[in-house]
C-alpha cells in the first residue's frame, strides 16, 4: 500500500510573476496536529502531525525546516511515515534550494535533493538526489513566493488564481499546477487557542481551496491533491484540511511562536 505523503500548503500558492512578491512573510514556528475526517476501507484510523520552523536567512533568503509525521493504524499493524524537508529561497524568486527524506517506520525509503534557478523564461532544476540530472520547466513559482503572491493577489480582491510551481518534487516533469479560489473568512472565525488567537489578532485572512494538477490527473478533471486553508496576512496557516484522494486528514494550529526579525536588513520590495 502506498502512503502518499504531499508538501503541505503551508507554503504554497499563485500564478508565475518576474516581480518579487510583496507580502513579507512572518518568521515563524507553527505546529499542527491532524486527524483522519473522512471514511476509508484502507485504515481503522490516521492520525498526524506538521511541524515547521521559517527563518530569515541572511537578508536575501527564507529558510524553511517542514516536517510532516503520520501514523496509519491497520487492525493490528501501526505504519508511521516521516517526511522532512529542508529548503532555503531567495526572497527575489530566483533560486530554491531543496532537500526532502522521506522514512517508513525509521527506513530511508527516499532523498530528494537539488536547485532550481528561475531567469526570464524558464525554470532551470539540477536535482543532486536520487540522480543526478538537469530538466528546464515553464518559469514556476517557488513554495513561499507562491504564497507571498497568493496573499497580494487576495488583497487585490483576487478570487481564483491558477498558477504552475515547482516545490522540489523528483517528478517535475509531470509539470504541477495549482488552481486557487479565495474567500475572505468570517470575522467571528477565531483559533480556540487563547494565545493563538492573541497572536492572530487584526491580521487579515481568506479561506484558500487549493487543487493541484499534473500528467496524472484524472481525465474527468480531478485534481491530485487538495487541501483547504486558512491564511493569514503574515502567512501564517490555519484550519488544514488535506485531502489525499484515498483519505482526508483535518486539524489546526495546536503551537504558534514568532521569530524575531533580523535588524540591518533593507526593507521588503
Amino acid at each position: 500500500m502506498q502512503y502518499g505523503l504531499a508538501l503541505s500548503a503551508m507554503a504554497l500558492a499563485l500564478s508565475a510573476s518576474r516581480d518579487a512578491p510583496a507580502a513579507d512573510l512572518q518568521p515563524h514556528e507553527a505546529v499542527y496536529d491532524l486527524a483522519l475526517v473522512s471514511q476509508t476501507a484502507d485504515f481503522n484510523s490516521v492520525d498526524g502531525r506538521i511541524a515547521l520552523q521559517l527563518k530569515t536567512d541572511a537578508c536575501a533568503a527564507l529558510s524553511l525546516d517542514y516536517r510532516f509525521v503520520a501514523r496509519f493504524h491497520e487492525d493490528d499493524e501501526l505504519t508511521v511515515t516521516d517526511q522532512q524537508t529542508l529548503s532555503k529561497e531567495t526572497r527575489d524568486g530566483k533560486r530554491y534550494e531543496f532537500r526532502t527524506r522521506t522514512l517508513v517506520d525509521g527506513t530511508e525509503q527516499s532523498v530528494v535533493e537539488g536547485v532550481a534557478v528561475n531567469d526570464a523564461e524558464a525554470t532551470h532544476v539540477r536535482f543532486e538526489t536520487p540522480v543526478k540530472r538537469e530538466t528546464e520547466l515553464p518559469l514556476s513559482v517557488f513554495p513561499l513566493g507562491h504564497t507571498a503572491k497568493l496573499i497580494d493577489r487576495a488583497l487585490a480582491g483576487d478570487r481564483m488564481v491558477q498558477a504552475k510551481l515547482f516545490d522540489g518534487d523528483d517528478d517535475a516533469d509531470k509539470l504541477l499546477t495549482t488552481t486557487s479560489l479565495i474567500l475572505p473568512a468570517k470575522s467571528g472565525e477565531r483559533p480556540a487557542d487563547a494565545g493563538i488567537a492573541g497572536l492572530l489578532d487584526g491580521l487579515r485572512s481568506w479561506n484558500i481551496t487549493e487543487s493541484y494538477y499534473n500528467s496524472d490527473s484524472d481525465d474527468d478533471g480531478m485534481p491530485v491533491f487538495e487541501t483547504r486553508y486558512r491564511l493569514y496576512e503574515n502567512g501564517v496557516t490555519d484550519r488544514l484540511r488535506l485531502d489525499f484522494g484515498e483519505y482526508t486528514l483535518e486539524g489546526g494550529l495546536a503551537r504558534l511562536s514568532y521569530y524575531g526579525r533580523p535588524t540591518g536588513c533593507p526593507a521588503s520590495p
